[in-house]
């Protein structure tokens, strides 16, 4: 790759390959932190592109990413707490199951022994661990 405008049109068409721009113009906007023709006019005259572009770039990455990695671990503990939700009416239905083939004295007893316990922090005290570590940049 020869120049840096070359370097940002690469980026840009890979990024529209894979769906996370849309056009030059939010690529330009966006990810570079100019008007919506500056590839474009900047492609067109030929014109050496400023450091401090290519540092807004990667900036803009690195908080995407941030951003992302903050949305995959919420997605996965609300994953892991329907899993556990989907484990506790599993133990419910048996308890229903186990309710229907006893006597009347002995479901009580049967029924007050929990079958799973389940100990979970919480997306809050994740998220502030996260951020004290400066793990995720704050908004």
């Amino acid at each position: 790759m020869g120049s840096d405008i070359e370097l940002l049109e690469a980026v840009c068409e890979r990024m529209q390959q894979v769906g996370l721009v849309q056009s030059k113009a939010e690529f330009s906007t966006r990810m570079l932190g100019k008007g919506p023709s500056y590839l474009t006019s900047m492609s067109a005259r030929d014109r050496q592109v400023p450091e401090e572009v290519v540092a807004f770039l990667s900036d803009q990455l690195t908080a995407d990413i941030e951003a992302d990695d903050v949305a995959i671990f919420i997605l996965s503990e609300q994953c892991n707490q329907r899993q556990r939700d989907q484990d506790h009416r599993h133990d419910l239905l048996g308890w229903i199951a186990h309710h229907r083939a006893l006597p009347m004295d002995d479901t009580v007893k049967v029924l007050a022994q929990p079958k799973s316990t389940v100990t979970a922090s919480s997306i809050r005290q994740k998220l502030t661990g996260w951020l004290s570590r400066r793990r995720v940049a704050m908004p």
